[in-house]
């Protein structure tokens, strides 16, 4: 039976994927976790493979399951929506799919506040995640941006996280009071994975509220981040909460420990019911455009390879006048 507190948190990456599996029957919440690489992210059965022995090795994975990703050349950035109704929302979605290609948006409430999330990222890869991970046997799937979900488990006072996910797959986010305010994919170059920096530096979350565009949004990022090296505590596990729980200070290799679980134990969370109202990412599909039949010359297909009938002969005056003077000849005869 379903329980709240039963849920399945996975991390996607193209090198590997990480899961937890929360039981709240268990002491401290966490059942099982696991770490599985992929042999070749563009294959589909090694996605499911990998997807797969992830399941087998979490255990029961009947309970909900959310993924979280961030693949690189992602950002994500918020509006500020409070009061707008549904074609209010509708509208500002048109207009970022219209003016910045962005089709995938998530709601946040943050108290009275209504908050957008405007996420630019590969949304075939992340609709293909989701149907290769209901393939591999993981119920009622759903995707959301890494950054949103790595919130769930740091502390309120968290403003920078740094989180180094595999090789080339590293992101910078921006939080205020809990909340992600930006979020953008950055390099990798020199960093070990997987690693997670966390800093409580103060900043100006209205600085980036007019910045849309992805270069000037990292460009805005590194900006910020450049001088908190002296100010970063990396890594501490003590920083992470399940539903309010401290979470156990495991040491790196072990694969329950903060820096390789950190995102997925915030899916996980958010599978479990264990945070406030969760929302699903909201895609804008792009429209079908329909084809002229005209276009088309080969779809016309041939009924048949006969002549055409030649016209019945028609009945000349003199037959008709004939036809009048001599008599019938009864059907009977």
């Amino acid at each position: 039976m379903l329980r709240r507190g039963d849920g399945v948190g996975i991390e996607c990456t193209r090198r590997l994927v990480r899961g937890v599996r929360l039981d709240a029957g268990q002491d401290g919440r966490l059942a099982a976790a696991a770490e599985v690489g992929i042999t070749d992210a563009d294959d589909d059965r090694a996605v499911v493979d990998a997807l797969v022995r992830l399941r087998a090795e979490l255990g029961d994975t009947g309970g909900v399951t959310r993924i979280a990703t961030f693949p690189p050349a992602s950002t994500m950035h918020r509006l500020d929506v409070t009061g707008s109704n549904g074609v209010d929302l509708n509208a500002v979605r048109a207009q970022l799919l219209r003016e910045q290609h962005i089709t995938s948006t998530l709601l946040l409430d943050d108290g009275p506040r209504l908050w957008l999330l405007a996420v630019r990222w590969d949304d075939a890869y992340v609709r293909r995640v989701e149907e290769l991970a209901e393939r591999a046997g993981f119920v009622d799937v759903t995707v959301e941006p890494s950054p949103v979900a790595i919130a769930r488990v740091v502390s309120p006072r968290v403003t920078r996280i740094r989180r180094d996910a595999a090789t080339d797959e590293s992101f910078d986010s921006l939080y205020d009071s809990g909340h992600p305010v930006v979020a953008a994919s950055v390099d990798s170059v020199g960093r070990v994975a997987p690693a997670l920096v966390m800093t409580e530096a103060e900043f100006s979350p209205g600085w980036f509220d007019e910045i849309e565009d992805a270069v000037e949004l990292v460009t805005e990022i590194r900006r910020f981040v450049d001088g908190l090296d002296d100010r970063t505590t990396a890594g501490d596990p003590t920083r992470l909460r399940l539903a309010g729980v401290a979470y156990p200070m495991f040491p790196p290799h072990d694969l329950r420990s903060p820096e390789r679980q950190c995102v997925a134990l915030g899916a996980a969370v958010g599978a479990a019911g264990l945070t406030g109202r969760l929302r699903p990412v909201d895609v804008i599909l792009p429209t079908v455009t329909r084809i002229d039949p005209l276009d088309r010359p080969w779809a016309v297909e041939r009924l048949s390879n006969l002549p055409p009938k030649p016209d019945p002969a028609t009945i000349g005056p003199v037959k008709r006048a004939i036809g009048r003077v001599l008599p019938r000849r009864s059907t009977k005869d």
